[in-house]
């Protein structure tokens, strides 16, 4: 049974009777209604008696939140069920999971959605960018560790430890892991952690790390106050300081050339990949999801309408390109033209001579015997290539930073370049390469410089 009563500051709250607890106390939900001020009295009574019936059938068939009842973590499941897997790509969704389950929920999950504040999440912000804020130290591996590891190939660890592909690799390059992965390779091999592992103490999260727990939080209540939740998004009050921007990685001119120089020794596969994400400053998941129909040879234009990535847990996966600006169409310069139909010309030459055994993969960069490069395949081949040849080390994603460097030092404008990267706009490329256009000011006034004299002589 449902009834409607009037509150001093003109609202209205309806209330539903749900029978009695076993204590014998009766239980009852309420929600308060707002009315536009414009209605008449007539109207106001329709309103209400409508809102009424949905509030009776929502809290009679189970499906009424309340606010003030439901806990953060509570909610936070109904969120990832109703939006995060619906809206975020597997990619995305993956380390938001792990934010929450490692940091979010273990601070706020037991508050009640209706409860918290933006001084608790400034709370959570500031005890994050503290030191000893990270879940755990880092384990680096020793030299020892190292000379143990290059015994085996990446793919043999993968089978042996089941641990990623992508962490094995890093493992073999020295990079730093977790304690659960450390101890996990270390038990299996029966090797001792503390030899084979250097610890790393806590260091702070970096600003972006902690932008990103604020993002996830937001998109929460947001969902929350949408829902009618919450009265207002806490999130959106709250502040997080001046983000400092880390500025990004780049090959110089000089080091450009010294990579060609290395490469035209390399297999044309990886030297085609190599110079065609310089070239077009291509994602690694745009690059692997290519096929030959998405190059036009007369025109030179290259259309980018996908992309292929390996998600552990997922396995490998083709969707649209990161924003929906991803999907676009460049103009390959004519080297690298050339260099695409020299790959073609291999591709033919190598299936003629295999015959039946060719793989016949669907996709641009393959095997030599047709099989598709793996997702993760650029990525590990690059690094190998780098410390083969003593040249400075850089991700591969940062071959795109170099390729918006060096068109922006040749001047290139900021929207051409955007529509060739696929940003989600101009100022997506104003804000990430905002210290490479600086470094071009200089030479704007030197070309004032220029001017000046010009006009000075014809005056004279």
């Amino acid at each position: 049974m449902a009834s409607i009563e009037k509150r001093k500051d003109g609202s209205y709250r309806v209330i539903v009777s749900c029978g009695y607890d076993v204590s014998g106390k009766k239980i009852r939900k309420y929600k308060t209604i707002e009315l536009p001020p414009n209605l008449t009295e007539r109207q106001k009574q329709k309103e209400l008696e409508r809102q009424k019936i949905l509030f009776e059938n929502e809290v009679l068939n189970k499906n009424y939140l309340d606010g003030e009842k439901i806990t953060f973590a509570e909610f936070t499941k109904i969120w990832i069920e109703k939006h995060a897997k619906i809206k975020y790509a597997p990619s995305s969704l993956k380390p938001c999971l792990a934010r929450l389950k490692d940091r979010i929920i273990p601070e706020l999950g037991h508050h009640k959605l209706s409860k918290i504040q933006t001084y608790h999440l400034e709370e959570f912000y500031n005890k994050l960018r503290n030191n000893g804020s990270r879940l755990e130290d880092f384990y680096t591996p020793t030299k020892n560790m190292s000379e143990f590891l290059s015994k085996y190939k990446t793919g043999e660890l993968v089978q042996i430890t089941g641990i990623t592909n992508k962490t094995c690799l890093r493992l073999k390059n020295g990079e730093k892991t977790n304690y659960k992965t450390a101890q996990k390779i270390c038990k299996i091999f029966d090797l001792n952690v503390q030899k084979m592992f250097k610890r790393t103490n806590n260091t702070p999260l970096s600003d972006k790390t902690i932008k990103n727990h604020h993002t996830d939080i937001s998109s929460i209540f947001t969902l929350a106050e949408r829902w009618d939740l919450i009265s207002y998004n806490p999130a959106q009050k709250v502040d997080l300081g001046k983000i400092s921007k880390k500025q990004v990685k780049y090959y110089d001119d000089e080091q450009i050339a010294k990579l060609f120089k290395e490469l035209e020794s390399e297999p044309l596969t990886y030297k085609t990949i190599i110079h065609l994400a310089v070239d077009i400053g291509l994602r690694s998941g745009e690059l692997c999801g290519l096929k030959w129909k998405d190059i036009d040879f007369n025109t030179g234009i290259l259309t980018i309408n996908k992309q292929r990535q390996y998600i552990s847990t997922y396995g490998i996966m083709e969707r649209q390109p990161k924003t929906e600006n991803g999907n676009r169409t460049v103009t390959l310069s004519s080297q690298m033209l050339t260099m695409l139909k020299q790959y073609r010309q291999k591709q033919a030459e190598d299936k003629l001579k295999l015959g039946s055994a060719w793989k016949n993969g669907e996709y641009l960069f393959k095997h030599d015997d047709g099989q598709d490069l793996h997702p993760t395949r650029p990525y590990k081949w690059f690094m190998n290539f780098l410390k083969r040849h003593g040249l400075p080390k850089i991700t591969f994603h940062e071959l795109r930073h170099t390729n918006a460097s060096l068109l922006i030092a040749n001047g290139v404008d900021a929207v051409t370049l955007s529509k060739r990267l696929g940003h989600a706009d101009k100022t997506v490329t104003l804000n990430t390469y905002s210290h490479v256009i600086q470094s071009k000011e200089t030479q704007a006034a030197t070309t004032m410089d220029n001017i000046y004299s010009t006009l000075k002589r014809r005056c004279l």
